[in-house]
């Protein structure tokens, strides 16, 4: 027998009607892992290549 999705006599899913909202925290998390890598970027090659390297990566990267 088959059911339509529309069909109020098969059960509802769990959680049916409620989704978490994992927006902030991805957000969060991205940008704290951004810092770390651009701080380590920063270590390791120096500030003016650091710069460049986010100018660029903004610019053509990210670009639609």
């Amino acid at each position: 027998m088959r059911h339509s999705r529309e069909s109020h006599s098969r059960p509802p899913l769990p959680g049916e009607g409620y989704m978490e909202d994992y927006t902030t925290p991805f957000l969060v998390v991205a940008g704290v892992l951004c810092y770390v890598v651009l701080f380590t970027l920063w270590v390791l090659f120096g500030l003016p290549f650091t710069a460049t390297l986010a100018f660029l990566t903004d610019r053509f990267l990210l670009a639609r």
